[in-house]
């Protein structure tokens, strides 16, 4: 049976072609199925941390609950709205993403570049950007909120919170006046 299927895709090059079409669209499916049963996972573990740091910790609930650190909030409130928005590019987002973990020292942190990076982004969508980038260059996939609740006092936690409190949520792209 099986060299007469290897006979049959010799001869004929449509039963090749049709064969490898049906893998690829396989495979293809598969890797959708399981991103979306992933991002599924992702937002109930999500809501299950928020609820268990509010438990927990209820002084830092803020941070954990902030749209800004939220790595998917940049997507999906350009879906919301339906409107262009300023965005960072992939670069820059990475590069700020870059600033943050160089930041981080052996016996001691460089707290005013962390500061200075946040001040730097002028939405919440960025710092979201710059959240989603971090988390992708971690080779252990730590997220920024981890990082730095584990690495700052909580004073310090609560001045970045304070610095990405007054950004508003997201700037629409104007298209030029005629």
């Amino acid at each position: 049976m099986k060299a007469a299927a290897i006979n049959i895709a010799r001869t004929n090059k449509k039963v090749l072609i049709i064969g490898g079409v049906v893998t690829i669209a396989g495979v293809w499916i598969g890797v959708v199925v399981f991103n979306n049963k992933r991002k599924k996972r992702d937002r109930l573990a999500i809501a299950f941390f928020s609820e268990l740091q509010r438990d927990i910790a209820p002084d830092s609930v803020g941070l954990v609950e902030s749209n800004a650190f939220d790595m998917r909030y940049w997507e999906n409130i350009g879906k919301k709205i339906k409107k262009p928005m300023y965005m960072l590019t992939v670069a820059s987002a990475k590069s700020f993403a870059k600033d943050i973990r160089d930041s981080w020292g052996v016996f001691d942190d460089d707290e005013d570049k962390i500061k200075g990076v946040f001040r730097a982004l002028k939405d919440q969508v960025q710092v979201s950007q710059v959240a989603y980038q971090y988390y992708q260059a971690s080779t252990e996939k730590i997220n920024l909120i981890d990082d730095l609740k584990s690495r700052l006092s909580k004073e310090e936690v609560g001045e970045i919170l304070d610095i990405t409190k007054k950004l508003p949520q997201y700037r629409t792209a104007e298209p030029p006046k005629k």
